[in-house]
């Protein structure tokens, strides 16, 4: 019984998302269209946003040669050479 279920609940998912993708407006457009330009609208907020926070929390700061600086999860400064290696900065 919970085997039945469970496939009726795919199945009406899967109709769903035929449905939404087929869909068309009376001006030509399409609901997924209008999702997809909302997710790329987040997309780029929080790009900005980490952008901005990853400024505030490094002061500005910057390789030698002026290169971004990353942290890991160790709380380690790096950035990356040429060669896309990561060169580890000394904390004193």
């Amino acid at each position: 019984m919970k085997n039945i279920t469970l496939w009726g609940l795919v199945a009406g998912a899967a109709a769903a998302t035929a449905i939404i993708v087929s869909y068309k407006r009376k001006d030509g457009t399409r609901l997924v269209d209008e999702l997809q330009n909302s997710a790329n609208r987040i997309q780029e907020n929080l790009s900005k946003f980490a952008f901005k926070l990853k400024k505030r929390l490094l002061h500005n700061q910057s390789g030698p040669n002026g290169e971004p600086l990353y942290v890991d999860m160790y709380d380690r400064q790096f950035y990356e050479n040429e060669d896309g290696r990561r060169v580890y900065l000394e904390m004193t």
